[in-house]
């Protein structure tokens, strides 16, 4: 507001009173109300007269031109885990779109291995999805190759750090001894994994083992010792419902293994949830579990029955099981399956375990020389520090536990992010590496804006209201 409109305010407001008082002291009374607003119009009228008013007015939009750009070709998306823990499978799924008249062949490799391949038919734009089991630890690069014939259309990086699994606290209850349970205690050991053994062998005695785990009594199953163990592998008879209410109560997971394999049988081909093919096992088809209602399938057949189940139970899992012979691939020369399998079923069932620190990184394609954004949640004081710079944290307005940095690496490869409590790592790609992430068919000029003017409005809008009630004082006065 201008010192005009600030005069014609307070002149307006000051002449309303005025006229309002000598309406008001007027001794003639009739019509008051119809003076007052009369009065009100007439002074309002004035004043916006002389009120400089404006108005937004758009010119006509003109037409746009559409920018065709042409399809990107290759490897259009494509993603992947990060990191990974020892012994699990790793997919890599994207989209690949071939413009050519040629089969193309993507290859999943890594440590001058093929490790999946898949073909892409000519004029295709087609998803894939490569699977691996990585068998190292520690960070590596692997590689996905685009080849027709013996020309290599595309090639790209993928970061992978596979991390050793934190070690398992298991718990065996049985009440009778079993090659099942001796077997799998044995493979936990040899993985770095606790182990405690109770079986009963006679009425209320036990025979006791234990394994990378403290001596002592486990008679009685108190909440405190089940506190010291992350799964629990009981057959059915060797734990009652109270023990069961803990374990569902501590989050605790539970793996249930059936009291018989069944009369009948026969090998069957069974199979991962992951889709991982495992090797035949004599089993009875009649063990069959039941799915739905929460009972999720984790190890099925041929005939999508399942064998093996999870759901939740309380605040844990509960696995059911009626494949009681595992140990038989142990015996034939099977030890990667029988590993993949029980790692499937311990992961299903282990408790959670939280962490004090969680790092993540936006973009997930981090280039060098590109702001990356760091976000970091911790319950301890934060601290970050990126390609050996400190970086200045910003607090979640509303997360007291959330804090963003932003680093611009100027290293390609691996590079190393540190908290207060541990280090993590991110890959930092090249700038020509993955340049079709995300790829677009087709793209339109953004829309001009309107070009916007403002136009001041006549006053001679408000002459007429001002002319009517100039007029009906004046009548109102002669009568």
């Amino acid at each position: 507001m201008t010192s005009w409109n600030y005069f014609l305010l307070v002149a307006g407001l000051l002449a309303a009173c005025w006229l309002i008082i000598r309406e008001a002291r007027r001794p003639k009374k009739d019509r008051l109300i119809a003076r007052i607003a009369a009065t009100v119009i007439a002074v309002a009228g004035v004043v916006l007269a002389g009120w400089p008013l404006y108005v937004a007015h758009e010119a006509p939009l003109q037409k746009q031109a559409v920018a065709a750009v042409a399809p990107a070709a290759g490897i259009v998306a494509c993603d992947w885990p990060r990191s990974l823990a020892t012994g699990s499978e790793w997919t890599v799924q994207g989209r690949y779109r071939n413009n050519t008249n040629k089969t193309v062949t993507l290859r999943l490799a890594g440590f001058d291995t093929t490790l999946d391949a898949v073909a892409i038919a000519p004029q295709q734009d087609s998803s894939f999805s490569l699977k691996a089991w990585p068998l190292h630890r520690g960070r590596a690069v692997y590689r996905i190759t685009a080849m027709s014939g013996s020309d290599t259309l595309e090639q790209q990086p993928l970061p992978l750090e596979v991390k050793p699994t934190a070690p398992l606290a298991v718990l065996f209850l049985a009440r009778s001894p079993d090659f099942d349970n001796r077997f799998l205690a044995d493979w936990l050991v040899q993985q770095g994994n606790a182990v405690a053994m109770r079986t009963l062998v006679a009425k209320d005695k036990y025979l006791l083992r234990f394994s990378n785990f403290p001596e002592q009594s486990l008679d009685a199953l108190t909440p405190a010792l089940l506190a010291k163990f992350d799964v629990v592998v009981a057959q059915s008879g060797a734990i009652d419902k109270n023990t069961r209410a803990r374990l569902e109560d501590a989050g605790i997971g539970l793996v249930l293994k059936a009291d018989s394999a069944g009369t009948q049988p026969r090998p069957l081909s069974l199979k991962l949830r992951s889709g991982l093919r495992m090797p035949a096992l004599s089993t009875d088809p009649g063990q069959a579990l039941p799915q739905g209602n929460g009972q999720l399938p984790l190890v099925t057949d041929s005939l999508h029955r399942a064998y093996v189940t999870v759901s939740l139970a309380g605040a844990g899992k509960l696995v059911r099981t009626h494949l009681l012979n595992t140990y038989s691939w142990q015996l034939e020369g099977q030890s990667t399956a029988y590993g993949q399998y029980w790692s499937a079923i311990l992961e299903a069932a282990a408790r959670k375990k939280t962490t004090v620190e969680k790092v993540t990184f936006t973009p997930a394609i981090a280039r060098v020389y590109h702001p990356l954004d760091i976000q970091l949640e911790t319950t301890v004081t934060p601290a970050l520090k990126a390609g050996g710079v400190t970086l200045p944290l910003v607090q979640h307005p509303w997360l007291s536990d959330h804090y963003t940095g932003t680093w611009w690496p100027v290293k390609t490869g691996w590079q190393q992010v540190t908290t207060n409590t541990g280090a993590s790592w991110n890959y930092i790609f090249q700038e020509d590496d993955w340049k079709n992430l995300p790829a677009s068919i087709a793209t339109t000029a953004a829309p001009a804006s309107r070009p916007i003017t403002l136009v001041r409005l006549s006053p001679v809008w408000w002459l007429l209201p001002l002319l009517l009630a100039l007029i009906f004082l004046w009548w109102e006065k002669k009568m």
